[in-house]
């Protein structure tokens, strides 16, 4: 899958604030007609998203697995590996989950869903459909944002009072002082067994992939902010020199990063600069809860 693209317009919405801990933001991604409508670009290792298509033909690949036509209603797993996504003259609306929110509103574990697309409809049934003929109704982001409001807060009252104990996991796995599985467990006062169980559960993947995925989103998102400045300077703590990082490189974008600095972006390039000015962070990855 090539990646010519256009340039699309991205804009994020704010959930209610009780939904906050839960969903990172809504964001609406457009690609213009024409010609060149079409757009093709990279995403980054992320927590697990729900998209729906609200017009074009949209395709993935993820994993080995190719989505072509993506379904119009998709659960998106957590992602261990980078996918292509291909859009043409049509629009997306996206939900970012939170780990928390994975707890509060699914019963399966996250690792059952990791690096794979799955139609809404088989996770959430008729109610899954009802969200999504509503939203193909609605006639402004205003009223796609009172959807998508009343559909996580009924899930959310239905999920009961989260569990504090998940909370602090999600900080601890993105504070770059915490390096190691051991230094997450005991930070969280659990066993290594329990904090693999809870892991899996909450987040998809067992928490050495998860330390290891963290800090290769930390050292990306910097480099994708100082793009003058020598990558040595730039790479995260943990690493034990540049090599290392490159071979994480390969690992998650299967690409080197020369590779991947030298694609032009036109999705991911004005996602990451509308995200950062709307929440603070530009990649979902590197998240925290409110």
């Amino acid at each position: 899958m090539g990646l010519e693209t256009s340039t699309p317009s991205v804009r994020f919405r704010l959930p209610d604030p009780a939904l906050r801990r839960f969903i990172t933001a809504y964001y609406f991604v457009e690609v213009p007609d024409g010609p060149m409508g079409a757009v093709a670009d990279l995403l980054h290792p992320e927590w697990a998203n729900i998209r729906f298509v609200l017009g074009g033909h949209w395709a993935m690949e993820l994993d080995g697995t190719t989505y072509d036509p993506a379904p119009g209603a998709a659960l998106f797993g957590p992602t261990s590996v980078t996918g292509t996504v291909r859009g043409e003259a049509g629009s997306v609306l996206g939900i970012g989950l939170l780990p928390l929110g994975w707890a509060q509103f699914f019963t399966e574990p996250a690792a059952a869903f990791a690096d794979r697309v799955t139609p809404l409809v088989q996770v959430f049934g008729d109610r899954a459909e009802a969200v999504y003929a509503a939203l193909n109704a609605a006639g402004s982001d205003d009223a796609q944002v009172a959807i998508l409001d009343e559909f996580f807060l009924t899930l959310a009252a239905a999920g009961g009072a989260p569990d504090s104990l998940l909370t602090r996991a999600h900080d601890l796995l993105i504070d770059p002082a915490i390096g190691s599985v051991e230094a997450l467990a005991k930070a969280l006062g659990v066993s290594s067994r329990h904090l693999a169980r809870l892991s899996l559960r909450m987040f998809g993947f067992a928490p050495k992939l998860l330390l290891r995925r963290q800090r290769f989103l930390r050292t990306l998102q910097e480099l994708r902010e100082h793009p003058g400045e020598g990558s040595a300077s730039l790479i995260d703590a943990w690493y034990y020199d540049q090599s290392h990082f490159v071979r994480d490189f390969h690992r998650f974008m299967g690409m080197s990063p020369s590779a991947y600095f030298a694609l032009p972006h036109q999705l991911l390039g004005p996602a990451a600069r509308a995200r950062m000015a709307a929440l603070g962070a530009s990649l979902q990855g590197l998240h925290a809860a409110e």
